[in-house]
């Protein structure tokens, strides 16, 4: 008898195990078992972690919201194998907004967008800085584009009329296509400012590494004496900025204000990308339930912020309203920044 008693005490335990389990992860109409916030929750999931420039900026986006409340993670995923895996636990874990940054987690995040909106179908997922084409396909993403285009035309613009040695130089980290959007943008306000200014542009070839950005720089400026340099090229351009710092040179920060690193006698201007702002103002709609559509495209007539005030404040009077008269043109249209550049045109069909 008392043998019996025994296992039935066993068995009694162990079902009691199970139910406090939850029985493990949770499936399609689940209740998370976290305790994340279902309605204002976001992870932030990124390839290149807090450490990169561009990834910092976004990161401030998000940590936004955590000030007002919201369940905020930021996730580091290097490995490419792991991408599906991490994308499907944060929405295991219960999150309301998934954002991923770039193409590769973005392309990931597309493939999953049937799975996941069978299993968590309230899950809104953004894909940060991608141009990858689909998400109007699904019922669950959409893109986050804040196009460079713009703040490049305004930053080139804006080093035609300082430059005194007539060239100016761009250094991206490699040739790809999403890196033609900052060149050719700056391009295009060189040669709109019609004032014989020479574009040298050059490559640090990895966009990661510092000193290959300061190398880069070090060559442009010896071979080709420009006194500006405008760097699009992340964790690279921390090195071409160093350098122009060396050599008395002027550069132009990309993506955020980057002046008070290097200070304003060398990063003069920047040219802003404020993609954090577009991540904040886009959850919160989705948590007040006003978000509409499958991208959200962020440039100077929607607010876009496209250079900082502090940057404008040093530039000579004169600069100073060609620049502002240069805004007002491109925000009513006056000024087409995509003239000779037809082929990158944005296309909002593409993604509606």
């Amino acid at each position: 008898m008392k043998k019996l008693f025994k296992v039935l005490a066993t068995v009694l335990v162990c079902l009691a195990l199970v139910a406090c389990s939850g029985g493990g992860e949770p499936q399609g109409g689940d209740e998370p078992t976290t305790g994340v916030d279902p309605v204002k929750s976001v992870v932030y999931i990124t390839q290149y972690g807090e450490a990169a420039p561009f990834t910092a900026m976004c990161v401030t986006g998000v940590k936004v919201l955590e000030q007002e409340g919201w369940d905020v993670k930021i996730l580091e995923v290097k490995e490419t194998s792991e991408f599906a895996d991490q994308i499907r636990a944060m929405a295991a874990e219960g999150y309301h907004v998934i954002v991923t940054e770039f193409d590769a987690l973005g392309e990931v995040a597309l493939q999953l967008a049937d799975e996941l909106a069978e299993n968590y179908p309230d899950l809104k997922i953004f894909l940060n800085d991608s141009y990858v084409l689909g998400a109007n396909k699904t019922t669950n993403c959409a893109n986050i584009i804040c196009d460079p285009w713009e703040s490049e035309f305004v930053a080139g613009y804006v080093a035609a009329q300082m430059t005194e040695a007539g060239k100016v130089g761009w250094l991206g980290h490699t040739d790809q296509v999403s890196q033609d959007r900052f060149k050719y943008g700056f391009e295009g306000g060189v040669k709109y400012a019609d004032n014989g200014t020479e574009v040298i542009f050059g490559y640090t070839g990895d966009a990661q590494d510092a000193n290959k950005g300061q190398e880069a720089a070090k060559a442009m400026i010896a071979e080709y004496g420009v006194d500006i340099i405008d760097q699009a090229a992340n964790t690279s351009g921390l090195g071409v900025m160093t350098e122009c710092k060396e050599e008395g040179v002027k550069a132009i920060g990309v993506d955020m204000w980057q002046g008070g690193d290097f200070g304003q006698e060398t990063v003069f201007w920047s040219a802003l990308k404020p993609i954090n702002d577009a991540i904040t103002k886009c959850c919160r709609e989705v948590a007040d339930g006003t978000w509409e559509g499958h991208v959200c495209y962020y440039d100077i007539a929607a607010g876009a912020a496209v250079y900082d005030q502090r940057d404008f404040d040093l530039l000579p009077a004169e600069v100073q309203e060609k620049v502002t008269q240069l805004m007002a043109d491109i925000a009513s249209g006056a000024v087409d920044v995509y003239a000779g550049y037809d082929s990158y045109r944005w296309d909002p069909s593409d993604y509606q």
